[in-house]
This record gives structure tokens, C-alpha cells and sequence, in this order.
């Protein structure tokens, strides 16, 4: 894709037009799309245009290229692989208010999302990760094992939140922020305070109220954003 922000290329168009397919659920999880030069044809560009678009819907997690197979849409619950995240973003990737903000705003969505296909699997889960949370001993722990555990919560809350895109873009900010969240949650306190925060979201999750859960993950983040300041 081109470096040129100003500048939509035949790549973005190809790109944006398959993500469309596969969005809109013409072609679902597991079948295969067209080949490049039916899309070449189709979309009247080269085939080498296809290619690259191809490789970009595989960098996030669109797609599966299989060789001499063809190339598939990718499972709903395939997991984003974190190197290719990481350098697409390589250079926002100190930008950690820009990041921030993406966190909220993917990351309340998928659990208010969750809320709305709550059900006994989903409720079993939550109560099961919140016991795991209150028997943590934060003490003795490091900042990646407790990174790692909030992380693999909130990528199964991703995967039970019902919509395949935004569970992509939670992998992607997850993928971003954890680098930034394994710095501050080397201090105790922050581990504390994350047990603490996350409890009462799994908490109000398996409430019947869904503006208890909007406010505990309005309280989340705004202690995420304290925590964010004093790492600065």
C-alpha cells in the first residue's frame, strides 16, 4: 500500500473491496475467494495489485493464503499473528495516547457487545475469570505474567462478543498496548488496582443492567488513563 496518506492506490480499492465481501458475508469463514486474475479482471487492474492486496488482507487476519491451494477467508476466531500487527504500527507505536484511545473505544464496545450475547457459556466464563483474578497473588507476580492474563480475558471476551471485526480489532490493540501495560504493571500497586478494575467489569457484565457495565468501564479507563500519566 502506498506510503502517500493523500493518495488512494488500486491496492486500497482491490483491498477495500474484498474486506467488503468478506464484511458483508458474500463470501464467508472458510471459503475460498476468487483467484487474482478473476479479481484482476473484475476490479480491471493487474494481477501483481491483487497480490499485494491479498497480502495485506493476510497481515491482519482477513484472509488464509494457502499455497497452490488459493486463499480462503480466515476463520471468525483465528487469532491476528502479533509480529505483523506490530509492524504495520511500528511507527505510532510511541503514541501511547493515540493508543489509548483506540483501547477505549474497541475495548468497551467488545464488552458491551459481549453483554448483548450473554449467555450460561459466556456467564460461566466470566465467573470462572473473575475467581481467577481474586486468587491472584499480585505480590509475587511480574508485570508479563499479569499482562498475559488480562490479556487472554480479554480476548475471550472478544471471541464470545458476537461480531468477527471488532474481535480483530481488540487483537490488534491488544497486540499495541502490550509492551505499555507489562511496563506498568511491573509496579504491585498497578497489578492490585487491574485485579480490582477488571472484577467490577466482570462483575457488571453479569448484570442486568447494561449502563452498570458502560460506568465500570468508564472507571476502568479512567484509572487506565492515571496509570498511563504516571508511566509518562
Amino acid at each position: 500500500m502506498s506510503n502517500d496518506t493523500g493518495r488512494v492506490t488500486a491496492s486500497d480499492k482491490v483491498i477495500e473491496n474484498i474486506a467488503q465481501m468478506i464484511v458483508s458475508g458474500e463470501v464467508k469463514p472458510g471459503e475460498k475467494i476468487l483467484t487474482e486474475r478473476a479479481f484482476a479482471e473484475k476490479f480491471k487492474v493487474t494481477r501483481s495489485c491483487v497480490r499485494e492486496a491479498i497480502r495485506a488482507l493476510a497481515l491482519i487476519g482477513m484472509v488464509d493464503i494457502r499455497p497452490g491451494g488459493g486463499t480462503y477467508v480466515a476463520d471468525n476466531n483465528s487469532h491476528l499473528p502479533e509480529e505483523p500487527v506490530l509492524w504495520m504500527y511500528h511507527q505510532n507505536l510511541n503514541k501511547f495516547d493515540e493508543i489509548y484511545t483506540a483501547r477505549e473505544l474497541i475495548e468497551t464496545e467488545v464488552y458491551l457487545e459481549c453483554f448483548d450475547q450473554m449467555n450460561e457459556e459466556i456467564r460461566s466464563y466470566v465467573l470462572s475469570a473473575r475467581e481467577k483474578l481474586l486468587n491472584l497473588n499480585t505480590d509475587i507476580m511480574s508485570g508479563e505474567e499479569m499482562e498475559h492474563i488480562l490479556s487472554d480475558i480479554d480476548l475471550n471476551i472478544g471471541k464470545f462478543c458476537g461480531n468477527s471485526i471488532m474481535n480483530k480489532l481488540l487483537q490488534t490493540t491488544l497486540a499495541l498496548r502490550k509492551e505499555l501495560s507489562i511496563n506498568i504493571l511491573s509496579l504491585s500497586p498497578s497489578r492490585e488496582s487491574a485485579v480490582l478494575y477488571r472484577c467490577k467489569i466482570l462483575t457488571a457484565l453479569l448484570q442486568d443492567d447494561k449502563e452498570v457495565l458502560k460506568d465500570a468501564l468508564k472507571k476502568f479507563f479512567a484509572n487506565s488513563e492515571k496509570e498511563l500519566n504516571i508511566q509518562k
